[in-house]
């Protein structure tokens, strides 16, 4: 008897197969088993309804979105347990205090955020990207977080592609590291 059964749903494992109609139990938050006719402490119906392992969307944007929403909505909604944030060449962090403002407003002109909704979500209790991660994590989060880390922010200005380096430069064109 496992601790929960999930009954009756169309299996779709992400290995390439075909989908069968199976029940899937679960154990100590892992799937133990995968069959017909399994039993379960707690049972719930799956008839007409898909049972498959998390999706992972590997381009968001939620690198601000992160602080003031855990569920990182709309992606759970869509069966995503894992996102990757810090695409596109820009991020949040690392970033100087001086440099707050010029990353808020290049959120407003690249994702339309509100520049005064940043600064309330975001806390700015970092500068460094391990302190990024460790502010996110002490917010807690509903899905698994990753990032694409590079070692300079590098906001996208409307008039060119501009980085800040480490040491505060900002500087137009690519940069070698």
């Amino acid at each position: 008897m496992s601790e929960l059964v999930i009954r009756g749903g169309t299996v779709v494992d992400g290995t390439g197969g075909p989908a069968l109609s199976a029940d899937v139990a679960v154990d100590g938050g892992r799937i133990t088993e995968i069959g017909t006719g399994l039993k379960g402490d707690r049972e719930l119906d799956a008839s007409g309804h898909v049972v498959a392992p998390g999706f992972i969307d590997i381009h968001t944007h939620y690198d601000a979105q992160v602080f003031w929403d855990p569920a990182l909505t709309p992606s759970c909604y869509h069966g995503v347990t894992t996102v990757v944030a810090g695409n596109c060449g820009f991020s949040i962090a690392p970033t100087r205090p001086e440099h707050r403002d010029l990353i808020a407003r290049t959120l407003e002109k690249v994702e339309d955020m509100d520049v005064a909704a940043l600064a309330a979500g975001i806390p700015w209790d970092f500068e460094t990207f391990p302190e990024y991660l460790e502010s996110v994590e002490r917010r807690g989060l509903g899905l698994n977080f990753c990032c694409l880390h590079r070692p300079y922010s590098a906001p996208a200005l409307r008039d060119g592609r501009c980085r800040i380096r480490p040491n505060g430069d900002l500087r137009r064109g690519p940069i070698h590291v």
